[in-house]
This record gives structure tokens, sequence and C-alpha cells, in this order.
């Protein structure tokens, strides 16, 4: 009789199991395959008010920014964070002309080693210099769980996506084509 209530049980958990795979079209925080969750505009909570140095050694205040906000958690001596600095710099060229700005967080670096990496991958957007994780740590739940990680802030600077892992611009242009569209 046992065997015949597992064997009626496992399927039951396998199917749920399954359905966290995939997001769903209305954004309810459920993780996408891709390493993804979008997030319901009437669910967003707010992005901490950050500011903080920049790699260049001026201050930058999340604030001051207008408009959706793509915030990257990365180090130069992340491998996955090299990989997809040339997707970050293309969508910085292709979107902050549409009032959409890019914010690095180098999480646990150097400046010297960060410098050299953002003039290696062409990043022209400013960066926090966050060798204490400081900044990352303000975030809490929001904020990284690993490097890299990226949050899309919509207009409001409320959390809208997060994304582990190293993300490309096919993975990120919709989400900001999106935000933009919201925003009006």
């Amino acid at each position: 009789m046992p065997h015949r209530l597992l064997a009626l049980i496992v399927p039951l958990l396998l199917a749920a199991g399954c359905t966290l795979g995939t997001a769903s079209a209305d954004g309810d925080g459920f993780v996408s395959a891709d390493g993804a969750t979008d997030i319901a505009a009437d669910q967003r909570v707010a992005a901490p008010d950050v500011t903080g140095p920049t790699l260049d050694g001026s201050t930058l205040a999340l604030n001051d920014l207008d408009g959706p906000v793509v915030v990257n958690f990365w180090a130069s001596w992340c491998g996955p964070c090299a990989r997809e600095a040339p997707h970050l710099a293309a969508l910085a060229q292709q979107y902050g002309p549409r009032g959409v700005s890019i914010v690095g967080v180098n999480v646990r670096d150097t400046v010297t080693n960060a410098q050299a990496f953002e003039r290696e991958y062409g990043i022209s957007y400013p960066s926090w210099d966050d060798e204490s994780a400081q900044i990352a740590s303000q975030f809490g739940a929001l904020g990284p769980a690993g490097l890299p990680s990226t949050v899309l802030l919509d207009s409001e600077h409320r959390v809208a996506s997060r994304l582990f892992g190293a993300v490309t611009a096919r993975q990120v242009a919709p989400r900001l084509d999106g935000l933009l569209a919201e925003a009006g």
C-alpha cells in the first residue's frame, strides 16, 4: 500500500516543481529558466537609496538618475562578468539615449583591477566602488546572491527584474523595452 501512495505523490511533486522553471507572462515572481525573476508592477518594492563613490572618484546617488536603471553587480576576477561586459556596454550605447541608466557595482575588488576591466571591455557607464560589499548589502534580499547579478529598476526605482548569472543584451533588451513602455 505505501508503494501505491508513493507512486501517486511523486508525479504530483514533480509536476508542481516543473512550474517553477518558467516565468509567467504576468511577471508573478517565478524564476525563469534563464535565471530571471520578473516582478509585476503592483508587487515591486523600492530599491535602497544608494549613494557612494565611483571608480573614477566621484560620488553617485541612485536618486540622481532618472528613468529605468540597470544595476549590475560585478568584479574583475569574475569570469562570467567578463562574458557579460560587452553586452552591458552595448545596452548602455543603445538605451542610454532613451533614458535608461546603467550602473555597475564593483564588489570585493580593487579600484585598479576594476578600472583595467572597464578599459578592456569599453565600459563607459559609472560603477560604484564597493570593495567592502556595503552597497551590495544595502540591497538586502534584492541584491546579489553571487556574481554577476543584475537588477532592473523601473522609472520609479522599484525592482522590476532580478537576473542571476551573466546576462546578454538579448535577455535584457525586451525587459528594458517593457519598462520604457510602462514609463510612457
